[in-house]
């Protein structure tokens, strides 16, 4: 931290005082080997940098199978406690095919920091490192909220399903050719999850990075074709329409233990369940 000279007429001992109150007028900090936290108090401080340490070394292993070398400089996160969801914001500087500055900040209530806002985070910190650039919109985020916990992902998976069904989907071609974020926010975001989720339950997550890169690098229909088998990228449109309405009629099945109509049956005679329906 740079240190400042600031000339004062406030007596000594009033400076003594205003010095020790200086961490609950300003918050704390508290750094780790790759992170650095600014805090309203040192323990919240202290959760998030060895949480988002944690995150950081279980999300590089499920993506790149291997953990991330320490960076050169630990990334700032400004956190700010509200009563709130949380929400976050990740900066990167980029040269020569490598990060070359980050900063994060996160905002909420602690707990849905921790669950949700942080570990989203620092998956855009991997997939920079990985990538040594920006990655496509859609995927970065779609992707990033893979990792966040059961309840975000379901809401997202519920924004998808929506989004289909009043047809305001934007196809393949164009969403993975969107350099900004679109004015409808969260169908984008919850169009990137699905499609990321898609193609990592199809393929997982290393072939989705390799996918992904590649499409950046040369052609995405090429990508498609080499990395899941499918002609172009209007043939993996379908394929996710599809999955998207197993999904649905999945969602919508009666449970097993309830009775159903068999195919063709008078009403009132008792059926196998249907092979959709889940126990």
């Amino acid at each position: 931290m740079d240190a400042h000279c600031v000339r004062s007429s406030v007596p000594r001992a009033c400076v003594a005082l205003l010095l020790g109150a200086l961490p609950l007028l300003c918050g704390a900090s508290h750094r780790t080997t790759n992170f650095v936290v600014e805090a309203p108090s040192r323990d919240v401080a202290k959760k998030v940098a060895e949480h988002a340490e944690e995150c950081r070394r279980t999300i590089a292993l499920a993506w790149l199978g291997r953990e991330l070398p320490d960076w050169a400089h630990p990334c700032p996160v400004k956190v700010k406690l509200t009563g709130g969801e949380a929400g976050g914001l990740t900066s990167f500087g980029f040269g020569h095919g490598h990060v070359s500055d980050q900063s994060m900040e996160v905002e909420g209530r602690l707990d849905r920091i921790l669950a949700s806002a942080l570990p989203h985070e620092v998956t855009h910190t991997v997939f920079a490192a990985f990538f040594g650039g920006p990655m496509p919109r859609w995927a970065d985020e779609g992707a990033s909220l893979l990792s966040e916990d059961e309840r975000e992902r379901k809401r997202h998976d519920q924004i998808a399903m929506d989004l289909i069904a009043r047809r305001g989907e934007i196809p393949l071609d164009d969403l993975f050719r969107i350099d900004e974020y679109p004015s409808d926010l969260m169908a984008f975001y919850g169009q990137g999850y699905s499609i990321s989720r898609f193609l990592i339950e199809i393929g997982g997550r290393p072939r989705f990075l390799k996918f992904v890169r590649d499409g950046l690098e040369s052609d995405w229909d090429a990508a498609t074709l080499d990395h899941y088998g499918l002609a172009d990228v209007r043939e993996l449109d379908r394929a996710w329409r599809s999955w998207h309405r197993g999904l649905l009629a999945n969602r919508n099945a009666p449970p097993a233990n309830e009775a159903v109509l068999a195919y063709g049956d008078e009403p009132g005679v008792v059926g196998d369940p249907p092979r959709n329906a889940r126990p």
